[in-house]
């Protein structure tokens, strides 16, 4: 859901630990005589021009009057206040990945221009999330190289199950209540009491990949609140969790094998004049039979090679040299290179806590058994022979089977009587297929789909294209013409 935001496995694990260590049941606060009914905003030290704030929501939206956590705001007004059309709030994906310390550190960054002008733009750190209280933690890792989510038995299946059992119980025992309160249609009420607080009427949304979960989950609580609202790198969560797994497997390869072409046309591609494919082939072939090793570290396995060439993808072309690079230098036996994007994506505790904790309350990965299983990673590998189904939904799926606090089964149906929205998908983005933003498009009643001719993951600040046109659009309301496609 860093540097750039994907939906999940590494969305935010570059990001600096911002939550304390103090213990999750001391931090969900006992009812207070304060209603939230406002924010005290305070200049955020060292960081001109934005505000933070900190505002309670109930812990349990169906008992609103009881427990109440905390959630961290950060606020930028608008930098020319006469030209300012309203409130910005911006979710930046993972899930896990701190809106606030983006709108606090990183704004110049992550906004144009255009919009730091026109709107106050507005982070919120989900609950669970970055500073707000109480944080997500686990009391073991998410993911453990020993287990594989391929696994090849019926007792490999077994351990899988009965590992995030055991993570997940950990995460119960260290979080407390907050664990089974996580679902994006309870963050999604969190966003609107922030509104409220704010005094704002109606309010602008921007959504990246995970962000699109939750735009969809506001506009179908919320249809009348919402002024403008753009979702880049759309998840579709009406697809059955089965399309869901085999899509993404199948965009992952694609972008692969974009890569794979890069290297044949690029002479600074550090694998050209081979076949990038087949040396990628020989290289996780290698460590299936043994893991490669790091300089001064871990060796990794087969599986780990894969979900960090995924993670370089997300940002291609950006990343296409380091990439070659990478499995360069992991063939010459020091694959240091892939260990260090590993450790971003997944050693971080907070944010792999916070991206399973999230993602298993809102997707029901619906494995019968270890046979369903195998037939669904025989169907994802046959879809993807280099990658071999390695995807962010085959990490929730597998990852999801057997955690003890059960999905939050969000409704899903269509849309309606909302402003028009804007949905935003890249050609061959391989975390949220193009389709995914299609079908989305077609259920959101008035809906427009902005189509970015690109690679890498979501296409705001990436294409300046189709930045134009989601500023334009978040601005002014106005869709783009129907069958846009930005190709730059």
């Amino acid at each position: 859901m860093k540097r750039y935001v994907t939906i999940g496995i590494v969305a935010s694990a570059a990001l600096p630990v911002l939550a304390g260590g103090t213990s999750a049941a001391a931090q969900v606060f006992p009812r207070t005589s304060s209603t939230g009914s406002g924010v005290s905003w305070h200049a955020c030290a060292d960081r001109p021009g934005a505000e933070c704030g900190v505002i309670e929501v109930p812990l349990d939206w169906n008992a609103p009057s009881g427990a109440r956590i905390k959630l961290s705001v950060v606020r930028r007004k608008a930098t020319d206040p006469a030209a300012r059309v309203g409130a910005l709030f911006y979710n930046p994906g993972g899930p896990g990945v701190p809106a606030a310390l983006l709108v606090r550190d990183y704004a110049a960054d992550t906004f144009s221009e255009e919009l730091r002008r026109r709107f106050d733009i507005v982070g919120i750190d989900p609950r669970g999330v970055g500073e707000s209280t109480p944080a997500l933690r686990c009391g073991q890792p998410v993911h453990n190289p020993e287990i594989s989510q391929f696994p090849q038995s019926k007792a490999g299946y077994d351990r899988l199950v009965g590992s995030n059992a055991a993570v997940g119980r950990s995460c119960r025992k260290a979080t407390g209540p907050l664990l089974g309160q996580l679902d994006t249609a309870n963050v999604a009420r969190d966003f609107d009491q922030v509104r409220a607080a704010l005094g704002e009427a109606k309010i602008s949304f921007f959504g990246k990949s995970y962000g699109s979960m939750l735009g969809t989950q506001y506009a179908r609580l919320f249809p009348g609140r919402i002024r403008t609202m753009a979702l880049d790198g759309a998840v579709d969560q009406a697809v059955p969790a089965p399309r869901l797994v085999s899509d993404a497997a199948k965009a992952v390869e694609d972008s692969f094998e974009r890569f794979t072409g890069w290297c044949d046309r690029t002479p600074a591609c550090a694998l050209h004049g081979r076949d990038a494919g087949q040396v990628w082939d020989r290289l996780v072939a290698q460590a299936e039979r043994a893991p490669i090793g790091v300089s001064g570290g871990r060796p990794l396995t087969a599986e780990e090679l894969r979900y960090s060439a995924y993670a370089f993808l997300t940002m291609t072309p950006e990343f296409a040299g380091n990439l070659a690079t990478a499995i360069k230098q992991a063939e010459q036996g020091d694959a240091q290179l892939f260990a260090s994007i590993r450790a971003q994506a997944l050693d971080d505790p907070v944010s792999t806590a916070a991206y399973r904790s999230i993602l298993c309350q809102d997707i029901d990965p619906r494995i019968r058994g270890y046979a369903d299983l195998r037939n669904r990673m025989r169907q994802v590998r046959e879809a993807a022979p280099h990658m071999r189904g390695t995807s962010e939904f085959w990490d929730m799926t597998t990852g999801c089977v057997g955690w003890p606090i059960p999905p939050a089964r969000s409704r899903q149906s269509a849309i309606r009587d909302v402003p028009p929205i804007l949905v935003v998908g890249n050609t061959h983005d391989p975390a949220t297929p193009l389709h995914w933003a299609r079908s989305l498009s077609e259920r959101i009643q008035g809906a427009g789909l902005l189509t970015n001719d690109g690679d890498g993951h979501t296409a705001y600040r990436r294409s300046a294209c189709a930045t134009k046109h989601i500023d334009t659009y978040l601005v002014t309301g106005t869709l783009p013409a129907a069958g846009s496609v930005c190709t730059k």
